[in-house]
């Protein structure tokens, strides 16, 4: 829709809202559409935009539904907006009063302002809209065939309604002959179909077809814009109304639900990706086939106006989309749809449909069984085509597979490439997907241009997920063919679930298109579906979750009902399950069973975190013949850092890597972060300066050392791994590897982002290279990691660290200078080093009572670095001769011990002051 100023440059002003109307038999509806008013006439009354019969073109033969089928959305845009008024609007056509009555609802909610013409008031039901012919304009040309179908059509059904078969049958067809430079860019449309109504959408051949389930009377008046929508047809028969509109090109049509209609539009509606609309997948129900609906409306049969093809069509009242694919069987045809479903009849007809509570059912009228029915169980190309799924028991499969196999090897070279094909088709149909994988090998060695095609690739990727080829079978979420797209989403969920890559994405599209899973043939099921319900399972939400309600009911299945009690708050129904299944026959299911009862028993609180890790350990031997050991194997890393017990985590997840594939690559990091963490933190700091390792410690310190060096690359680069190894960093440091401690820092601050971080790792990194001599460059880390946002705190440290370069640089007034009087005791003690250096006792002195009065309590025992300070502070007090000093010392540190001959020097140094 045009903005204001489009209307301002044609002349207009403010916008004005035209409601077609037209009432039958006490009722009426309304087609809504902003549009533009045309220049008025000499008389001063609104003059419309003539109506003129349209010409369409020649009826295309039913295979012109091999095109791509018209795409659909779930959004739901409200279509009414603001359109231009004539600056001097006449009353006689735009003001309410005129024609319609004081709080019509029809006018609820228009915005102050806006004007209303009512077309079509007064004038017969079975008339056409009025229209007045512009003498430029070319003549009027009749779509005779369309006319034809259609009076044809309302003769049918008004006979067969017997007495309401005398109301007249009501066609209005218009088109715009405006100059573009008078007319609006429009690309929707709303349909005020109401909500208790079924429809049904479908193309045919050139023209869209929306047929409506009961009898809804509308008008269409020129619809301005791209010329598209002004071809609009409304055709009202008993118990049916008919919109056709003529497709010019090859334009998709996108139909979505609102809650004052449905939205026909030539873009796809905004807001949602419109691959993402839902689809009706068939599925086998006795002889018969069920399209399953929410709410499904009337069946009833009718020609299709395009190629006179005789149709049964099912409605549906809700949004529940349409088959995705043209499906040609032996007794009907599938043909693709927007919405509903629509059944083209073989003559003589075949079948028949009916709409029960679950849907439409389509059966034989002879009861036998319906045949070619995967051609419609099947109904994608994905499926059909490009995997070659066959709706055959498992004894039929196997012969398929075996007579496939001949024709390849008997093939000739025109026809070897598509036999293989058949062949690896064939045998992903009964399980062997190695084979399947194996064939097409062997096929693209001799046909290797093959490999683009898309269904090629489709293929390939599928039998690479199904032999856990992850990194070859990603390609299935790229961008597919965009008439593929939609199909293709559930093997796009099928990877993401077994990569453990974006496992909300997976449950959602795994849980939509869970009965076309349901419908897949035994053996390629019973190895997808345990996969995707159970991640539903543990994953999905309330409503995702529904999607299991018609599981089958083996041993596998019922421990997923059991995963789902858990979620769903039913822990009696889930124990329950659990105790049953830890004796089943399946050892897989056995020991998944007793995995889930200790993970229950360790939430509920009945087993510690050490007691679990242990149970975990006891179930390996199990889960080693189930080949679940990977997994057990991170449930006892989870319950041993729980415990804090982070060697053995580390351990118990190195044993989950070199389980077979494939491995849950995001939660094994996490957990290796969260033991390396661990580890970090239970390393203590030095005490103090002058502090040194000790062998006990040196052989931990050594240890820690290597495993964080083994571990660290198997973690992705992140600030999480910054923090990691700038640890690291330290601890090399304290080893004495001061060269090895500044790669492993420099390594770590291009992954922080947080810039105190940062600024932290680039004062560790300076400090070390400064212990090293090289201070340009521990001044040109300072510099890049700082910024003049730090907090004061830091800004202090950070000129501690100058201080300390200008005094091993032989600058000791500088580093005076800029320590100032900084009170923090790294500070104290560099200032109290440079003044003994230059035999200043007393500044020296008074630096060392600060430090003093924050590092010696009061009371308690004090460590070695503590004892030091105090004799340091005795020495030079006793060489400045200050006897204050003495006393004050002798008095902090009383009679606690030292340790072998600095307790005798302290006590030597206070002791000669108090001689006489």
């Amino acid at each position: 829709m045009a903005g204001d100023g489009i209307w301002r440059r044609a002349g207009y002003g403010v916008a004005s809202l035209i409601i077609l109307g037209g009432a039958v038999s006490g009722g009426s509806s309304w087609l809504l559409c902003g549009t533009a008013l045309a220049e008025q006439t000499t008389s001063g009354a609104s003059s419309f935009m003539d109506a003129a019969s349209v010409k369409s073109p020649s009826p295309k033969p039913v295979a012109d539904h091999k095109r791509a089928p018209v795409s659909a959305h779930h959004n739901r845009p409200h279509v009414m907006q603001k359109q231009a008024q004539p600056n001097k609007p006449d009353s006689s056509s735009l003001h309410v009063q005129d024609h319609v009555k004081p709080g019509d609802p029809l006018l609820q909610g228009v915005p102050s302002g806006w004007g209303a013409h009512v077309l079509g008031v007064g004038a017969a039901q079975g008339g056409a809209v009025a229209k007045k012919q512009d003498p430029a304009a070319p003549a009027d040309h009749k779509d005779q065939s369309l006319n034809q179908f259609l009076e044809e059509a309302g003769r049918e059904q008004a006979s067969a309604a017997g007495p309401r078969g005398t109301e007249s049958s009501h066609v209005s067809q218009t088109v715009g002959n405006e100059p573009a430079a008078s007319v609006s860019s429009r690309n929707r449309v709303l349909l005020p179909v109401p909500e208790q109504m079924g429809i049904a959408a479908y193309q045919s051949g050139d023209r869209f077809i929306i047929l409506v389930d009961a009898r809804q009377p509308m008008d269409v008046s020129a619809l301005h814009g791209d010329g598209i929508f002004s071809r609009l047809g409304v055709t009202t028969l008993p118990d049916l109304t008919m919109i056709s509109l003529p497709v010019p090109d090859t334009r998709q049509l996108y139909l979505s639900q609102q809650s004052d209609g449905w939205v026909l539009g030539d873009q796809p509606p905004p807001g949602m990706d419109y691959t993402d609309r839902p689809e009706i997948t068939p599925q086998p129900r006795g002889n018969g086939l069920l399209f399953p609906m929410r709410r499904p409306g009337r069946v009833f049969s009718i020609k299709d106006p395009a190629s006179g093809t005789p149709l049964v069509v099912g409605t549906t009242a809700l949004d529940d989309g349409g088959l995705l694919s043209l499906r040609k069987g032996k007794d009907y045809d599938v043909w693709p749809s927007l919405e509903g479903v629509v059944i083209a009849q073989h003559e003589p007809p075949q079948v028949v449909m009916r709409a029960i509570m679950q849907g439409d059912l389509l059966q034989r009228a002879d009861d036998r069984p319906l045949a070619d029915m995967d051609r419609a169980v099947y109904a994608s190309d994905v499926d059909l085509n490009w995997l070659g799924l066959k709706h055959l028991t498992a004894s039929q499969a196997q012969e398929r597979y075996r007579q496939a196999l001949v024709a390849a090897a008997d093939s000739s070279p025109k026809d070897r490439f598509r036999k293989r094909l058949e062949a690896a088709q064939a045998a992903l149909g009964v399980g062997a997907f190695p084979d399947a994988r194996a064939i097409m090998d062997v096929a693209l060695e001799d046909d290797p241009e093959e490999a683009f095609r898309p269904d090629i690739r489709f293929f390939l990727a599928a039998t690479d997920l199904l032999t856990g080829q992850m990194n070859a079978a990603a390609q299935l979420v790229q961008e597919w063919p965009e008439q593929a797209m939609r199909a293709t989403k559930l093997w796009q969920g099928l990877y993401e679930a077994l990569s453990g890559e974006k496992a909300s994405d997976a449950t959602r599209l795994l849980a939509r298109d869970m009965p076309r899973l349901l419908n897949y043939p035994e053996p390629l099921r019973s190895s997808l579906l345990p996969v995707a319900a159970e991640l539903i399972a543990r994953r999905g939400t309330p409503e995702e979750r529904e999607a299991l309600n018609h599981l089958p009911e083996d041993s596998k299945f019922r421990f997923i009902q059991a995963v789902r009690a858990l979620r769903d708050g039913d822990e009696k129904k889930a124990t329950s399950l659990l105790e049953a299944l830890s004796v089943d026959h399946d050892p897989v299911i056995a020991e998944k069973a007793m995995e889930e009862g200790v993970a229950l028993s360790f939430r509920d609180g009945h087993l510690s975190a050490e007691k679990a890790a242990r149970q975990y350990a006891s179930l390996l031997p199990d889960a080693r013949l189930s080949g679940r050991d990977g997994i057990v194997n991170m449930l006892r890393a989870g319950a041993d850092i729980r415990a804090h017990q982070w060697e053995p985590a580390i351990q118990a997840l190195d044993q989950a890597r070199q389980a077979p594939p494939p491995h849950d690559e995001a939660r094994m990091q996490a957990l290796l972060s969260a033991a390396l963490s661990g580890v970090v933190q239970g390393l203590s700091e030095p005490a103090g300066a002058g502090h040194k390792v000790t062998p006990q410690d040196e052989a931990t310190l050594l240890h820690e050392a290597a495993l964080l060096r083994a571990h660290m690359p198997d973690l992705p680069a992140s600030a999480k791994k910054g923090d990691l190894l700038l640890a690291y960093g330290k601890l090399l440091g304290r080893l004495g590897l001061d060269e090895q401690a500044g790669d492993a820092m420099s390594t770590a601050i291009p992954m922080m982002t947080n810039p105190q971080d940062k600024a932290a790792a680039g004062d560790a990194l300076a400090e070390n290279e400064i212990r090293r001599g090289l201070f340009d460059k521990a001044s040109d880390i300072l510099a890049s990691t700082g910024n003049t946002s730090l907090p004061a705190q830091e800004t202090a440290r950070r000129t501690r660290l100058m201080a300390s370069m200008a005094a091993a640089s032989g600058k000791p007034e500088v580093a005076l200078y800029l320590l100032g009087a900084d009170q923090d005791p790294q500070a104290a003690d560099m200032r109290a080093h440079i003044h003994e250096n230059r035999e200043e006792w007393s500044p020296a002195i008074t630096d060392l009572r600060s430090m003093a009065e924050q590092l010696l309590p009061p009371q308690g025992e004090l460590t070695v670095d503590q004892q030091l300070l105090a004799l340091r502070f005795a020495s030079d007090a006793s060489r400045a001769g200050d006897a204050g000093a003495l006393e004050w010392i002798r008095n902090r540190v009383g009679d606690r011990p030292f340790e072998g001959d600095a307790g005798r020097m302290f006590r030597l140094l206070v002791s000669v002051q108090q001689a006489p």
